[in-house]
């Protein structure tokens, strides 16, 4: 009578493993692992740069503050400014934020004349900022863009040059347009960024810190949130950047 108990319960057994796993109920081993690291890809890791043309202004006291309330750190590509500014390139570095190139005149019709004329420019920039602060800016943004169509000289040829000197540059893939228009609301810059910069896992965001700018200072912190609440870390320009370029 054992041994027939014993031969039933197997059979039981081997009946009952036999259909749940028909029915989708039993799992193995293999199997659950797959369904928990074969089949499943971690979110992709999205980065976004903060980057501020055109400065210093009397704004950038105000937008280092935000940044530092919010533990982020950006990147200035400033121009030449007179002595009344240094303390503020010297904020930024002290700060942790990248210091980086624009030009000294932001002139486009002396910046790019000829090659004479905008090597001539960066020169007098790294100076200043060198004397300044200490810092050899590395990572430079032409005026209006590698892409620009306002410079009487060949890009090529000015890209060969920056390049020649060691220079990294950088242009980008969203913008809040806050140079083009200034009626824009804070709300209305923060969509215009948005609406790029959610195509992109590597994001370098365009904007201005100019006097009359005040509202892109307004929309930094709705900013900083959005780009967190999308999952972006948001970091400076460094050696580790993804170049993003025009041309």
């Amino acid at each position: 009578m054992l041994a027939v108990a014993i031969f039933l319960a197997i059979v039981f057994c081997c009946y009952y493993i036999i259909t749940q796993s028909r029915w989708g109920f039993y799992t193995s081993g293999a199997a659950k692992l797959q369904t928990m690291t074969g089949d499943v890809k971690p979110a992709a890791e999205k980065r976004a740069y903060l980057t501020f043309d055109d400065g210093p202004s009397h704004n950038t006291m105000e937008i280092l503050d935000i940044l530092d309330a919010n533990n982020v750190k950006a990147t200035f590509f400033v121009v030449g400014k007179d002595e009344s500014y240094y303390e503020c390139y010297r904020q930024i570095v002290k700060r942790g934020h990248t210091l980086g190139l624009h030009s000294y005149s932001h002139d486009y019709d002396r910046i790019y004349a000829g090659l004479h004329e905008f090597a001539e420019d960066i020169e007098e920039l790294q100076k200043l900022l060198y004397d300044v602060t200490g810092v050899e800016c590395v990572y430079y943004r032409f005026p209006g863009g590698s892409s620009n169509t306002v410079a009487r000289t060949d890009m090529g040829e000015l890209i060969s040059y920056v390049d020649s000197k060691g220079l990294i540059y950088f242009d980008w893939n969203a913008l809040n347009n806050d140079a083009v228009c200034g009626s824009y609301t804070p709300e209305q810059l923060v969509d215009n960024i948005m609406k790029d910069a959610v195509q992109h896992d590597d994001v370098v965001i365009l904007m201005h810190d100019l006097d009359s700018r005040h509202t892109t200072v307004e929309s930094l912190q709705l900013l900083i949130d959005e780009l967190r609440d999308k999952g972006y870390e948001l970091l400076p320009i460094d050696e580790s950047t993804p170049l993003v370029r025009h041309r």
